[in-house]
């Protein structure tokens, strides 16, 4: 099992979380945890998760119930782009999330994640 960490690099109008390693649900959940405590410190309400360093896919329930989660904690209030690599090629995380009415998107695309979280205002 890899050593997993989470990094955060604040940038004027987001928060950027850089994960390393292969993380279990319960980080997952601890980032989720980490991510809403940032957003109400810092007053954003962008977050860019880089997810790209993954070599392990999460499997489907647990990307399922972290699209629920992340409908829960975040709703509208903030607009969340995640980063995966490009060997996984899965929106299912966006998909549950967007159906429980978070701002969500994900993909392997940098620069259109960033574009995509920086448009409009867009959050509560």
């Amino acid at each position: 099992m890899s050593t997993v960490t989470f990094d955060i690099v604040e940038h004027a109008d987001y928060l950027e979380f850089v994960t390393s390693g292969d993380p279990s649900e319960s980080q997952w959940i601890e980032l989720l945890q980490r991510i809403v405590e940032e957003l109400q410190r810092s007053g954003k309400a962008r977050v860019f998760v880089d997810a790209s360093g993954l070599t392990t896919l999460p499997d489907s329930m647990v990307r399922y119930r972290m699209g629920i989660r992340t409908g829960e904690s975040l709703s509208v209030r903030a607009r969340v782009a995640v980063l995966h690599p490009t060997t996984i090629d899965d929106n299912f995380w966006e998909t549950v999330a967007t159906n429980r009415g978070a701002l969500a998107r994900s993909g392997e695309n940098r620069a259109e994640l960033i574009a995509w979280l920086l448009q409009g205002d867009g959050c509560a």
